[in-house]
C-alpha cells in the first residue's frame, strides 16, 4: 500500500487527493475499464505527469482510493481493547450510520465501484486484507457476545449495512433512523 493514505483536511489543495477524488468519480460514473489516465487528469485539473509522480498508473490509483478508504475505516478499531464487546459493536454501528448519512456521495461512488468485475479483480489483495481484518475483528466481537456462528453474524451485519447504504442513496425518504434503531435493537445496543 502507498504511504500516502491520510485524507487531508477538506478544502486543501492536495494534488494526490484531487487525483483520487477525480478517479473515484470517473471509475463510478464511466466504469473502471473506460476511464483513462487522461480523463482523470482532465477531471482533476492536473497534468498527466503529476499523476505519474504519485501513481504508477490507473491500477495504482485504484489501490490509492482503496488505501485511503481503509485508513479512514480503521479508525473504528483504534480503541477496540478499551471497550466491552457491546460498546464496540455500538461504535461500529454509529460509525457505519454516520458514514452513510455524511458521506452519501462517496458511498454512492464506492457502491458503483464494487459491482465492476475489473475493480474487484484489481483489488484482490486489498479486499482480502480488509476481509481478514474486519471480519476477523468482528468475529471476535460476536464470539465474545456468545453468538453460535459469529462469522456468519458478521456477514449478516455487513449485508445489513450495505443494504441500508444502498437503500439510503437510492430512495428518497428512506427511514434511516428507524432502520438504525431496528438493527441496534436486534443486537441489543439500545437501552
Amino acid at each position: 500500500m502507498s504511504n500516502h493514505t491520510q485524507r487531508p483536511h477538506p478544502g486543501t489543495a492536495d494534488p494526490r487527493r484531487k487525483i483520487i477524488d477525480a478517479a473515484l468519480w470517473l471509475f463510478a460514473a464511466k466504469g473502471y475499464a473506460r476511464t483513462t489516465v487522461d480523463s482523470i487528469a482532465g477531471r482533476a485539473k492536473v497534468s498527466k505527469g503529476l499523476i505519474y509522480y504519485y501513481f504508477k498508473g490507473k491500477g495504482d490509483i485504484l489501490k490509492g482510493i482503496f488505501s485511503t478508504l481503509i485508513a479512514e475505516s480503521e479508525a473504528m478499531f483504534e480503541d477496540r481493547d478499551q471497550l466491552s464487546p457491546q460498546q464496540f459493536l455500538k461504535q461500529i454501528s454509529d460509525y457505519s450510520f454516520r458514514f452513510i448519512l455524511q458521506e452519501t456521495k462517496l458511498l454512492r461512488l464506492t457502491l458503483a465501484l464494487t459491482v465492476q468485475p475489473e475493480v474487484v479483480k484489481g483489488l484482490k489483495n486489498e479486499l482480502e486484507y480488509v476481509r481478514k481484518k474486519w471480519i476477523g475483528e468482528m468475529t471476535r466481537i460476536f464470539a465474545d457476545l456468545g453468538y453460535a456462528d459469529p462469522e456468519a453474524e458478521v456477514y449478516l451485519l455487513c449485508a445489513l449495512f450495505d443494504g441500508v447504504g444502498l437503500s439510503y442513496v437510492s430512495m428518497p425518504d428512506y427511514p434511516i433512523q428507524d432502520i438504525q434503531h431496528l438493527i441496534e435493537k436486534k443486537y441489543g445496543l439500545t437501552s
